[in-house]
């Protein structure tokens, strides 16, 4: 007895075998995705659980997808509460030896490749702003700034009504619109145009 009950457990067991490769093979002919038999199980790969599967292997195709945010937009220009001074400006009778003891006295890195040979100045972070050394149209050194406007015009009429005097009307410059005008004491002041105010 005991001799016949160890022949049946051994097909029995052969059986199992079987049917664990089974599901093996029909797990890697569901479509172009990989199925392992742990996914597929007992019924193998037919029916419901080859779509259950078939799905959970899109899934992270989608998830990637849902990962690629859109590049952020550019914050807008915020508007200024007033005019700010936006760049300064050294007038010299001879630029070229200005620039030379500005930029040995303060380590600036003077460019002046430029159609205008004006030295520009970068701005040394953002807490400060960039300026620049050019040459002098009446043979008078000086410094200045140059504060943003919205309007150059407008400002120009506002300045001559208050008592200064306009030296350089509106001029587009190409990269620049700009202005002078010198203030109740003769100080040289510029204008620039932007879009804020």
């Amino acid at each position: 007895m005991a001799a016949k009950k160890t022949a049946r457990k051994k097909p029995a067991a052969a059986k199992k075998v079987v049917s664990k490769k089974a599901p093996r093979q029909s797990a890697k002919k569901v479509g172009a995705k990989k199925i392992t038999a742990k996914k597929v199980g007992a019924k193998g790969a037919t029916g419901s659980s080859a779509k259950a599967s078939s799905k959970s292997a899109r899934k992270p195709v989608k998830t990637a997808r849902a990962r690629a945010k859109p590049a952020p937009a550019k914050p807008a220009k915020a508007k200024r509460p007033h005019g700010a001074v936006v760049h300064w400006e050294i007038q010299a009778a001879d630029p070229a030896r200005q620039r030379d003891f500005f930029s040995s006295l303060f380590g600036w890195p003077i460019d002046a490749n430029n159609p205008q040979n004006y030295g520009m100045v970068p701005h040394g972070g953002p807490d400060s702003i960039a300026g620049g050394i050019g040459g002098t149209q009446d043979a008078t050194a000086r410094v200045t700034f140059y504060v943003e406007v919205p309007d150059i015009n407008e400002a120009l009429t506002k300045a001559e009504t208050l008592g200064a005097a306009t030296v350089m009307p509106r001029m587009d410059m190409g990269m620049v619109v700009m202005a002078q005008f010198r203030d109740l004491e003769g100080n040289l002041i510029g204008l620039v145009e932007g879009s804020t105010g």
